[in-house]
């Protein structure tokens, strides 16, 4: 029993690791992205931009979540060969 929760507790380590590596990768594309669609909405009304904004961040988020996703899959699969 002890080794099954030391094998919990370090696969959840990994998963902690590796979705704070994930995020740090996508941080800085995440900044560029914001920051070309401020540009572009620069001559949009106010509640253009606002949307404009909020798509882009949803978008960014569905990627960060796509990437831990499979990344959890990776996991599972390297728990299941174990």
């Amino acid at each position: 029993m002890k080794a099954i929760n030391t094998m919990v507790v370090v696969l959840m380590l990994l998963l902690t690791a590796a979705s704070f590596m994930i995020m740090y990768s996508t941080a800085e594309s995440n900044t560029i992205t914001v920051d070309v669609a401020r540009i572009q909405s620069k001559n949009k009304s106010r509640i253009i931009q606002e949307v404009a904004l909020l798509t882009v961040g949803v978008k960014n988020l569905q990627k960060d979540m796509d990437k831990i996703l499979d990344t959890l899959e990776e996991i599972k699969k390297k728990n299941e060969e174990n």
